[in-house]
This record gives C-alpha cells, sequence and structure tokens, in this order.
C-alpha cells in the first residue's frame, strides 16, 4: 500500500452527462430547453476537465512549496464560469 494519495479523475462526459440528466429547464420552448442543455453540458465537461488538470498537477504545486500557485488555479476555474 503507497503513502502517497491516489488522484482523482472524473470522467468529464459521465459527469456532464449525469449534470444535464438532473437538470429541468423552466422553459416550455423546446429549442431553449435544447440551448439550456447544451450550455449547461459543455459548462460541466469543461469545469470537470479543468478540475482533471488541476489534479493531475497539485503534487507538483506541493512539491514546489507554493501553494499559491494551487488557489490561483482554483480561482481561475471559478472565474470562467
Amino acid at each position: 500500500m503507497s503513502n502517497q494519495p491516489e488522484k482523482m479523475k472524473i470522467d468529464p462526459e459521465k459527469f456532464a452527462y449525469s449534470v444535464i440528466n438532473n437538470f429541468q429547464s423552466t422553459s416550455d420552448d423546446n429549442q431553449r430547453i435544447a440551448k439550456d442543455h447544451l450550455t449547461l453540458f459543455l459548462q460541466s465537461y469543461y469545469l470537470i476537465t479543468q478540475f482533471n488538470e488541476l489534479e493531475s498537477n497539485q503534487f507538483s504545486y506541493f512539491k514546489d512549496t507554493d501553494m499559491n500557485k494551487l488557489f490561483t488555479s482554483l480561482s481561475k476555474i471559478s472565474e470562467h464560469q
């Protein structure tokens, strides 16, 4: 058993589908509903892709002992929403 924590990786496609499957649009217009779902799918997919990149690089941030890099990266994810 390794002492190093395991890296987490979320499947962006599965995550995005899970998000839109649990989303209920308030619109009655089919085109608006489709646009809402597509927008949410793409935002979810992109967010998880960014999360996975951040997660895969987290150990290099700690090796540099520069926690500010980690927090800067986290803030960039939330800024692009």
